[in-house]
């Protein structure tokens, strides 16, 4: 013992910073390696050796891959890992009785969407938020606080503007799936289209418009999001957005007093909860 722990750097520490050295140089030449031009097939040597190289960093970087903490190979999956939430709505305000629609998140379809939603709910910011506007065989929209101190913070801005930085469309806007509005470049904040028809295409084109699905309806789409109630809807349908149109800025700034004298009938998420 007494001539193993002086030399106790040699055995152990040495070694383990030689293959931390390693690992960081041979994963470094094997990218290169790998991201480099095609060899001429006719260089037999050259092909030879790349070969011997490859195969060599390939089991030289194996240890490397235990340095790695298992909690952050976790957490990195875990992020990606669908989760489920819960709208309690009131189709008719008039009467109490309630029903579902439970919505699967998405993190793999879009991470920054799915992350952003998970932050509303959990901050409370729909409940007892309307469905404003509901376009048949078009969307069902939400996204406009019932309190007006929740939509300064997340729409006005009056602290930090919190709007969504625009990420990759990975599916299509199919009937039932659900994304954040857009009205331009990085313009993404607390607005949800639910898909009521299939607007990938003509006539409503919500994928050229960047607008990027990061959850679907798994249950309610045949009941509960049918009962939504449309009245405004169709007047605007009608009129061509003239008449049966919510003001969002005023339902923002005012909210539910605004949503309540001019638009009773609207129907309304009373909780939306992750489970």
């Amino acid at each position: 013992l007494s001539y193993i722990m002086p030399k106790l750097h040699l055995f152990v520490i040495l070694p383990f910073t030689l293959l931390l050295l390693g690992c960081d140089a041979f994963q470094h030449n094997l990218m290169k390696i790998r991201s480099s031009k095609p060899i001429n097939v006719h260089r037999e040597h050259s092909v030879e050796d790349t070969a011997k190289r490859r195969l060599l960093g390939t089991l030289l970087s194996i240890p490397c891959l235990s340095l790695i903490p298992t909690e952050s190979r976790a957490a990195e999956k875990e992020n990606f890992t669908p989760f489920k939430v819960v709208l309690t709505v009131q189709t008719d305000p008039k009467q109490h009785e309630s029903s579902e629609i439970e919505i699967e998140v998405r993190p793999d379809w879009a991470p920054l969407a799915a992350e952003r939603f998970k932050q509303l709910v959990e901050s409370g910011f729909y409940d007892d938020a309307r469905f404003f506007r509901v376009l048949p065989g078009y969307v069902a929209q939400f996204g406009i606080a019932a309190d007006p101190k929740l939509n300064k913070e997340w729409i006005f801005c009056e602290k930090n503007c919190r709007a969504l930085p625009d990420e990759p469309r990975t599916e299509k806007n199919k009937r039932g799936t659900l994304s954040f509005a857009s009205s331009g470049k990085n313009s993404r904040q607390t607005q949800i289209f639910l898909n009521l028809g299939n607007n990938d295409g003509p006539p409503n084109f919500l994928d050229a418009q960047n607008f990027v699905p990061f959850a679907r309806v798994t249950k309610g789409m045949d009941d509960t999001v049918k009962q939504l109630n449309s009245d405004y809807g169709m007047i605007e349908s009608v009129s061509g957005g003239l008449a049966g149109s919510v003001n969002q800025v005023k339902a923002a700034y005012y909210g539910v007093e605004y949503l309540d004298a001019l638009f009773p009938k609207l129907s309304i998420i009373k909780t939306a909860k992750i489970i």
